[in-house]
């Protein structure tokens, strides 16, 4: 098994793959103020339903034994970013 890269911003755990990609959930936890991973999940499925491009960015990566979950290069995170603080003022 592979190992995982964590570091904690704010106190709050990401996770990085092996070859550097963030998992988008970890990284919207902390950078949403005030909110957990499951408000995180909204967010992302939010985000992702009015702009399904960004799926395109996004690879899924199997996590130990959970479902997979979406990551991102440092570009594509860069894009995502950008539409994510859209959608968070919007909100």
């Amino acid at each position: 098994m592979e190992n995982n890269v964590v570091l904690n911003l704010d106190d709050t755990p990401v996770r990085f793959t092996p070859d550097g990609k963030v998992f988008i959930i970890d990284a919207i936890t902390a950078l949403a103020e005030n909110t957990d991973s499951r408000n995180a999940e909204g967010i992302w499925k939010s985000l992702s339903a009015e702009n399904p491009e960004v799926m395109d960015l996004c690879e899924d990566f199997h996590f130990q034994k959970e479902t997979p979950l979406p990551v991102a290069d440092s570009d594509a995170w860069e894009r995502i970013q950008l539409l994510l603080f859209d959608h968070m003022m919007e909100m």
